[in-house]
């Protein structure tokens, strides 16, 4: 796609978590408010992972669940526009997924070079992580999803990240204890 068109009226929505249990990373899509559609056909898209440069220059190991074949097909480690940082963009060709509006459909799950959580990982910001440049070698690692039969791109469902910035590593549950009282 030479660019990223217009946003669609109706949007997905994605987040980053860490499965603790099963050591690896899941993406997730969530379709907006009013979004449902049976066999919608998701056509060419980009999620991209953002991660500390000190993570060892290697593609991500990705497993496709939904949405079409995942892959690690375009990587750029520590570019001068993000130095601490690198890109890897996770892109499909899609395959028809049924959305229904407010509810998680797994797309696809990665583990890092080595395995395990490393803190920082975490989903690309649209407007906010590097555009395409020369600092970034041309690399277009922006996140976008079309529909299968916008064949020209011109809507752009993709709309924004969700949920915490960075996964959590750790499967602790967060409990809050009732105050204690005395009882004469």
């Amino acid at each position: 796609m030479s660019g990223l068109g217009v946003r669609a009226q109706n949007q997905i929505d994605l987040t980053l978590k860490y499965n603790t249990s099963l050591s690896r990373y899941e993406v997730y899509a969530r379709p907006t408010t009013g979004f449902s559609r049976a066999g919608f056909p998701w056509g060419s898209s980009q999620i991209t992972i953002v991660a500390p440069a000190a993570l060892s220059n290697a593609a991500l190991t990705v497993t496709a669940v939904a949405a079409g074949n995942w892959s690690d097909n375009s990587r750029l480690y520590a570019p001068a526009a993000a130095p601490a940082l690198d890109f890897h963009g996770i892109g499909s060709t899609g395959a028809a997924i049924d959305l229904t509006a407010g509810t998680e459909v797994l797309l696809f799950t990665f583990t890092v070079p080595g395995g395990g959580c490393l803190a920082g990982i975490r989903l690309f910001i649209n407007g906010v992580d590097p555009d395409p440049s020369a600092q970034t070698s041309g690399g277009d690692f922006r996140n976008y999803t079309y529909d299968g039969n916008d064949l020209l791109g011109q809507n752009n469902y993709y709309g924004t990240n969700y949920g915490p910035a960075s996964p959590s590593c750790s499967n602790a549950c967060n409990l809050e204890a009732p105050a204690l009282q005395w009882i004469r």
